[in-house]
């Protein structure tokens, strides 16, 4: 069980990438305050039920895909491999996106300060990352010829 970087796809790739990249984003501000001397920020882990678990969900998709390609023996599921990685990557992306709905925001000048609170950098990667992710699980779902649950032509 050596995992070998060569069996990636370039799909397999950008959904472990984003993967990636995603775990390091739940540790970077996804919410914040402002108000000229004085500043606090919240990681994605402390913004709530729907980000870190979109957030989890993203990375357990990364996960997901480099454990299948590492042939590691994996519980087999009622869906396929494909399904299984785009469903909790769009899924987590869907989750991330309603935290980031939810967040209050507001900005506004007093005199020369301006003061304001609301998203910062790190929501803003983890959607970006979560866009490439969906996006390549998706297309490898589409071109893995796997039957999709919903599907129920004969």
């Amino acid at each position: 069980m050596a995992f070998d970087p060569k069996k990636l796809t370039p799909l397999d790739w950008a959904i472990v990438g984003g993967g990636i990249v995603v775990f390091i984003a739940m540790f970077m501000p996804w919410w914040g305050y402002d108000a000229g001397l004085i500043s606090a920020s919240v990681s994605g882990w402390s913004t709530g039920f729907t980000g870190w678990f979109g957030g989890l969900l993203l990375i357990a998709a990364a996960v997901y895909v480099a454990l299948r390609r590492a042939e590691v023996s994996l519980p087999d599921l009622p869906i396929g491999p494909a399904v299984t990685a785009a469903g909790a990557a769009v899924i987590g992306l869907a989750f991330v996106l309603l935290r980031w709905l939810t967040m209050p925001r507001r900005h506004i000048r007093i005199g020369t300060s301006r003061v304001g609170y609301g998203a910062k950098f790190g929501i803003w990667l983890a959607i970006l990352a979560g866009i490439v992710e969906a996006a390549a699980a998706i297309v490898e779902l589409r071109s893995s010829g796997e039957p999709v649950p919903w599907d129920k032509t004969p």
